[in-house]
């Protein structure tokens, strides 16, 4: 996503620097639930049977939940990439 993309998505203004804390907040929470699903799908290859429905389906749930509580806890990824958009978007 190019900073054109990023600045129309959000209708830039001065005032709308808490949607950029969403909008970023929100793009680690997809990155870690990719991550994480990228991570299972990677060991299940490595098992001799593969999962029920049921099981892949509470795996993606979890997974899915997983990704949003690492996304609000204060691990840095969110503020690094606020930080860089907001010098990025105020030039």
């Amino acid at each position: 996503m190019y900073i054109e993309d990023v600045r129309s998505i959000l209708n830039y203004r001065v005032d709308d620097k808490e949607k950029l804390r969403i909008l970023t907040s929100e793009f680690v929470s997809i990155f870690w639930n990719v991550l994480l699903k990228e991570m299972r799908e990677s060991v299940e290859m490595l098992s001799p049977e593969t999962p029920s429905f049921a099981l892949s389906t509470y795996y993606s749930w979890f997974d899915g939940e997983l990704s949003r509580i690492l996304a609000k806890s204060n691990n840095g990824l969110a503020d690094i990439l606020y930080k860089e958009l907001i010098k990025s978007l105020n030039k």
